[in-house]
């Protein structure tokens, strides 16, 4: 799987310029550089946003393989909800980025409520789906393409469908992720500290399952790839 092999070594090198940004983040939030810290929350951004950009294009080429994410390590492969992170992890995160204010609070607990309705929304269509690849259309063309292998273009059009339905699901999983991270920052950009603070926790708290799990994996433990 050559695009997948590329998704891998996509992935490799993202984690190498992830943990150059959680060193400068750090450095800027010890130093209270407050001048340091939105660019490089912009930086950030800009990391996150590549990740799925280049998911989406492997996706577009192979729905299987994004799907099926062999360039993460088990342990990271244990967090995943719809093929990427639950979007409501990052709330977690948001305590230990300083006190917030009253009114920053109530936008915080608006978009934690809008992303919890988002992802049951994105449960219920992958349940649906999921429903719907042991459905009596999609069994009939298989079994007829069993019957009569020369003549499986029912059974091609129905996988094809299928196919076009989990790349919806997937981006569609991989666009709230990445709206509620910056719905998050957008709330705690006033002050740059505090949006520095959540950034790096986030990012650190990736790094860190990402080496736990390459340690488990390479202690024969995981049976699998090295990187999250």
């Amino acid at each position: 799987m050559a695009h997948a092999g590329d998704m891998a070594a996509f992935y490799d090198a993202w984690v190498g310029r992830e943990e150059e940004i959680v060193s400068d983040l750090t450095g800027a939030l010890g130093a209270r550089r407050r001048d340091a810290l939105a660019p490089l929350v912009d930086a950030a951004m800009d990391h996150v946003a590549a990740y799925y950009e280049r998911k989406a294009s492997l996706a577009d080429r192979d729905v299987v393989a994004a799907l099926d994410q062999r360039w993460l390590n088990p342990l990271e492969r244990t967090f995943l909800w719809a093929w990427g992170w639950r979007p409501a992890l990052v709330f977690r995160f948001v305590d230990g980025s300083g006190a917030v204010g009253p009114r920053q609070r109530r936008e915080l607990e608006d978009l934690r409520a809008a992303t919890a309705a988002a992802e049951k929304e994105v449960d219920r269509e992958v349940a649906a789906m999921q429903e719907s690849l042991a459905g009596p259309r999609v069994l009939e063309a298989l079994r007829q393409r069993r019957q009569h292998p020369r003549n499986g273009v029912q059974a091609d059009e129905a996988v094809a469908a299928v196919g076009r339905s989990l790349r919806v699901l997937l981006a569609a999983g991989d666009a709230l992720r990445e709206r509620t991270v910056r719905g998050v920052v957008g709330v705690l950009a006033p002050d740059a500290e505090q949006a520095g603070a959540f950034v790096a926790a986030m990012l650190r708290f990736h790094l860190g399952v990402h080496r736990a799990g390459r340690a488990w994996s390479s202690s024969g433990h995981g049976g699998g790839r090295r990187g999250l």
